[in-house]
């Protein structure tokens, strides 16, 4: 990707899949991989929110449950890009909320996601002296959990905004 590449971030009208989200525990484990330290999160908020996407055109699922990028559902707390975590961290438990459903185009790439809050991990973030969100490609992020990806205007349809 061009170092000038940015996410451009719409929120959208996800009222159903918030729904979907408010079963499921909101809470998960920080685990790390090569440098990648996330929080792993019950990969229903992949399995049972994804079908809801349908109305915004043909979404395939994250490839998060295929090897070698096997880790299923998670937050991403600290890319490696950004620092190394220190092995301490793993297992602890961090609670988040679902703030809403967006879409961010980067490249020729479109995610949607589940935007979330989590006071906890911002904490852990400032105590490993990074910013309160993550920073991707030299840009700064919201915590998040992937749902979907698409490639940019393949069958894409009228994506309905939030009002």
């Amino acid at each position: 990707m061009d170092k000038f590449e940015k996410i451009i971030v719409t929120e959208l009208a996800g009222e159903r899949v918030l729904q979907v989200t408010n079963q499921l525990a909101a809470e998960g484990v920080i685990q790390q991989r090569d440098n990648f330290c996330y929080l792993k999160i019950n990969d229903d908020y992949i399995h049972h929110t994804h079908p809801y996407l349908n109305e915004y055109g043909v979404i395939e699922k994250p490839a998060y449950f295929i090897p070698p990028d096997d880790v299923g559902a998670h937050i991403s707390v600290i890319y490696p890009e950004e620092a190394n975590v220190p092995q301490r961290v793993v297992g602890q438990l961090h609670s988040f909320s679902i703030c809403g459903l967006l879409k961010a185009q980067y490249g020729s790439r479109e995610y949607f996601a589940l935007a979330v809050s989590s006071p906890s991990l911002t904490t852990f973030r400032q105590n490993h002296h990074l910013a309160e969100k993550p920073i991707f490609k030299g840009q700064e992020i919201f915590f998040h959990i992937t749902i979907g990806v698409r490639d940019c205007f393949e069958n894409a349809i009228s994506t309905p905004l939030r009002q």
